[in-house]
């Protein structure tokens, strides 16, 4: 690979080509913009990432879909620090006062390597909204589109190895997507129970649509993963897009390298501190940096660098580069409520005994089928919380947050039991409900003036009232899903979590309060905004207010969080991005 050189060693092959680089701090988007960047020979792409290549460090565990529940629970009794942060939140009042462990990929392709692969995009609505409050005609949906088809190829089902009560029409929104690096297809397994399931959201009211990438979101649909179609391995931002650029002289990348400092001559970024494994070094930018370090660590690389709330730099003994008080604020995220049966139909119990688990393996070494090819949770529908089940209050203010076509709910149907281990032999499968129009807002601080220390991470879930009142109704939502008629041939006995006996708001909010869940959505804590927001942390080109030669490119920079699983929505920023940076912006 003679792109691919490591530390110090990286450094001395730009100087003996006379260059010096642009550099990137990895996290999902840094991949797309180094693979982009380098396509010109004019640029010279250095990125900077902690870890190394997850196959290496995490294994079938990052590669094979069923897998990904391993190391990203809110607990770290199972994660692996050589893939995961292991950042862990301040006490978290929605959580029942509970820190939690908050996974985020530490690997080349940052999250994309640890993820649950779901490719959604968000609505029309949602972007056009953003390009409106950005004052940036590009983030509209028709127009940021194209960037979203650019970077992935649509696959068609396989319906030889699909069940024919799971096969979902072909999306004609994939017809567009047909020579990106990112594989975007269906998986070639979905658990018994989530056909079911849909027939039972439908029943109630949501729709059938296409599928979840034309900008339409309200209804329900099969749910598709960015993964090899035949395979069934994961397609992340590693695979795709840095593997083909690992061959270009002019891309240099630095594993096991942690960025701890941006570098400055006045308000000039001229380059970056590096710790590789303790060794410290510098590295020269001869035309900019761009931070994709992630929600958590890009504000915590600003204000360690000297951007940031005056008096959070101030505490630390930090100098004061640029005083900007929206960064590490705005954090946005999606919390979760499950209700539990248990089915005669199978589901992860699959897996209970020696001879399940040898046949699931080989059914999938053989052709990419079977339970390891599926995620063990299927997004199954999208609506706006019925407003029977919430005050007037709430529902005005759902309805004047966001575009009519914005749903608040996420509705999966997952597999398995919720506890760690589970009270019998029988198959446990639940509705599981997101916020996905909320509230609440977190923030991300520091601890010191060291990057190698952890973040202060307060997601802060919960905290607003409503909020709460909508993870109720979303809990009632989810019981009348499993009261549809639809689902009494599979269901057996009564409801297991929370249990007939919870009925009551107070109560259910409790059961809440010990058992909600959060799906690692954080975003938005380097904001984009106009000039004049005094919460924006970088433009629309995603450049740093009151600093030169220094971007933002990565979910931290998104002024909210659009509905829908972020990974579409990023890799499509990262290409508006690029195009920007490649057109002279």
């Amino acid at each position: 690979m003679s792109g691919y050189q490591v530390g110090v060693q990286a450094e001395r092959f730009f100087k003996t080509l006379g260059l010096t680089p642009l550099r990137l701090e990895l996290s999902d988007t840094s991949l797309l913009l180094a693979n982009r960047l380098s396509s010109s020979l004019a640029n010279t792409v250095a990125v900077i990432e902690a870890g190394t290549f997850y196959e290496i460090s995490n294994g079938n565990v990052s590669n094979i879909p069923r897998y990904v529940w391993t190391g990203t629970g809110m607990t770290l009794d199972d994660a692996n620090p050589l893939v995961d942060w292991m950042f862990t939140t301040e006490p978290e009042v929605g959580f029942g006062n509970q820190s939690i462990h908050y996974a985020r990929g530490r690997a080349l392709g940052g999250s994309s390597a640890r993820n649950h692969i779901g490719y959604q995009r968000g609505t029309k609505g949602s972007y056009d909204k953003w390009a409106e409050d950005v004052g940036d005609d590009g983030f509209a949906w028709n127009n940021l589109r194209k960037f979203f088809d650019k970077s992935i190829t649509f696959h068609k089902v396989d319906t030889s190895k699909r069940s024919s009560n799971s096969t979902p029409p072909n999306d004609p929104a994939g017809q567009s997507a047909t020579s990106g690096e990112v594989s975007v297809s269906y998986t070639n397994y979905v658990g018994p129970f989530t056909s079911w399931a849909l027939k039972a959201v439908r029943a109630l009211g949501m729709k059938a649509i296409s599928g979840y990438i034309g900008g339409e979101l309200i209804g329900s649909s099969w749910d598709m993963r960015s993964v090899d179609p035949k395979t069934m391995v994961r397609d992340s931002a590693e695979t795709a897009f840095l593997r083909p650029a690992l061959k270009r002289q002019n891309l240099v990348v630095y594993p096991n390298t942690m960025a701890t400092k941006v570098l400055f001559e006045g308000t000039k970024a001229v380059g970056v501190q590096l710790n590789t494994l303790g060794k410290v070094t510098k590295l020269s930018a001869k035309k900019e940096v761009i931070l994709s370090a992630g929600v958590f660590q890009s504000p915590q690389l600003l204000m360690i660098s000297g951007i940031g709330p005056k008096a959070t730099l101030s505490k630390y003994g930090i100098p004061v580069i640029a005083d900007l008080p929206g960064v590490g604020q705005n954090l946005h995220d999606h919390p979760a409520a499950l209700v539990v049966h248990k089915v005669k139909t199978p589901s992860s119990t699959q897996f209970n005994t020696v001879a399940k688990r040898a046949a699931a393996d080989a059914s999938f070494l053989r052709d990419g089928t079977g339970p390891l090819s599926g995620t063990g949770g299927e997004i199954i529908g999208w609506e706006k919380v019925p407003r029977r089940l919430i005050s007037n209050k709430t529902a005005a203010d759902l309805d004047a947050a966001v575009p009519k076509d914005w749903p608040d709910l996420e509705i999966l149907a997952t597999e398995g039991y919720p506890g760690p281990v589970p009270p019998d032999d029988s198959d446990y499968v639940g509705i599981d409900i997101a916020l996905v129009n909320t509230f609440s807002r977190g923030t991300v601080s520091i601890s010191s003036a060291s990057a190698l220390d952890p973040p202060i991470i307060h997601i802060n879930f919960l905290s607003d009232s409503r909020d709460q009142e909508i993870l109720i109704a979303a809990v009632r939502r989810a019981r009348e899903i499993f009261a549809d008629k639809s689902l009494e041939a599979v269901l057996v006995g009564e409801e297991v979590a929370p249990g007939n006996a919870t009925q009551t708001d107070e109560d259910i909010l409790s059961y809440i309060h010990k058992s909600a869940q959060i799906f690692f959505h954080a975003s938005s804590t380097c904001k984009m905004g106009k000039n004049g927001d005094p919460n924006a942390v970088v433009d629309s080109q995603g450049r740093v207010f009151g600093i030169e030669r220094l971007r933002v490119v990565d979910l931290s920079a998104v002024p909210f969080l659009p509905p829908g699983h972020p990974m579409a929505t990023v890799y499509a920023l990262a290409e508006k991005q690029a195009a920007a940076i490649l057109g002279g912006s």
